[in-house]
Order: structure tokens, then C-alpha cells, then sequence
């Protein structure tokens, strides 16, 4: 049996050694540490951010973008992505199947909704590809929709369609569009080429 006088020596032995190699195994810059959390009147600040979020286990997207602020006091607990923001939109937690982009996104934690606008860019590895100036994720429902202008570009069949509201999921496979416009146009394949 274990005199309990030993055994506490022994226990403060490992906890200062583990200690020393927990910190001599990170080395980072004071100053770097800082700014990625700068605080600034009730707004946390992060520089260069990357964000993961994970389904049921899985990656399911990654969130970059230069600048993040979020609002301490805001009873929404609203987060901003004031300088552009960019989303990976994982098939499984290695292998990208759509991307989006935006000049700005504001997300509010309670409502699990993204607001994104400018120059909002949605497209997958297919080749469809969708416009528009503003438009909504809603997390909960992986789903996109917007009551404003779009522009989709289809693969197959081949198609440009101009419209106005859209309800899309997040790889774009289920694209409807509310009231498609009359410049749209798509290209039919010729039914006299199919061999039968």
C-alpha cells in the first residue's frame, strides 16, 4: 500500500512536469494572442478567423473571414463579418461541394439565420452557380432564400435563369426560383440525336 505522503509527492511531480511540457510545447507571439481577441467597447474582435461547424460529428462547413465582431451587449448576440466572409460546404468532412461568398454577413446566435449581402455568390462543384445582392442561410433548414433579384446558372440542362425570390439548399441540387423572369433561356438537348 501507498504511503498518502508519497502519493501527494507524486501527484505534484506530474502535475509541474506536465505543466513544463505544456509550456514549453507553445510558443506564441504575446501580441499575436492579443489582437485575435481584441476587445473594443462591449465588441469582442477577431482577426482571421476560421470557424467550423460540425453535423452530427461531421464537418460540415467552414467559415473564414478577415474580421469578426461580436456584440457583447446585443440581446440577440449578433455576430458581424463586416470585410467579406467565405463558406466551404463539406460532402463529408473532407470533400467540398459548394462554396459562398459575400462582401458582408451578419448572424444573430438565438435566431441560427445568416444575412449575407454584396456581391452574394453561391456555387457547387457541378457548375451551378447562383447571384444575388442579399439573401439568408438558415442553418437549421441548410437552406438559402432570398425575396430579391437572383441569377442562377444551371449545368444540365444547360440554363440561365434571371428571377426574383428563391428558395435553394445548400449544394444547389434543389433550386426553385419564385417568379422566373422572360429573358431566362435554357439549352434542350436534341431529342433526334438520342439513340433509342
Amino acid at each position: 500500500m501507498t504511503n498518502p505522503t508519497t502519493s501527494k509527492i507524486l501527484k505534484l511531480a506530474v502535475t509541474f512536469l506536465s505543466s513544463c511540457f505544456f509550456m514549453a510545447s507553445c510558443e506564441n507571439d504575446v501580441d499575436e494572442v492579443k489582437a485575435l481577441g481584441a476587445r473594443v467597447g462591449g465588441i469582442d474582435v477577431g482577426k482571421d478567423v476560421a470557424i467550423y461547424v460540425s453535423n452530427e460529428g461531421k464537418l460540415g462547413a467552414k467559415l473564414t473571414a478577415p474580421l469578426m465582431n461580436r456584440y457583447l451587449v446585443d440581446s440577440s448576440k449578433m455576430i458581424e463579418f463586416p470585410q467579406t466572409i467565405h463558406v466551404d460546404f463539406f460532402k463529408d468532412s473532407s470533400q467540398i461541394e459548394s462554396q459562398l461568398s459575400a462582401k458582408y454577413a451578419k448572424y444573430k446566435e438565438t435566431e441560427n439565420v445568416v444575412f449575407l449581402k454584396d456581391d452574394v455568390i453561391i456555387f457547387n462543384t457541378l457548375g451551378d452557380t447562383l447571384w444575388c445582392k442579399e439573401m439568408y442561410w438558415d442553418q437549421n433548414t441548410g437552406k438559402f432564400y432570398t425575396e430579391q433579384d437572383v441569377v442562377v446558372k444551371q449545368h444540365n440542362p444547360v440554363a440561365k435563369i434571371y428571377g426574383k425570390g428563391l428558395e435553394a439548399n445548400q449544394n444547389l441540387t434543389d433550386i426553385r426560383i419564385f417568379k422566373p423572369q422572360s429573358n431566362s433561356y435554357a439549352i434542350l438537348q436534341d431529342s433526334s440525336n438520342l439513340n433509342p
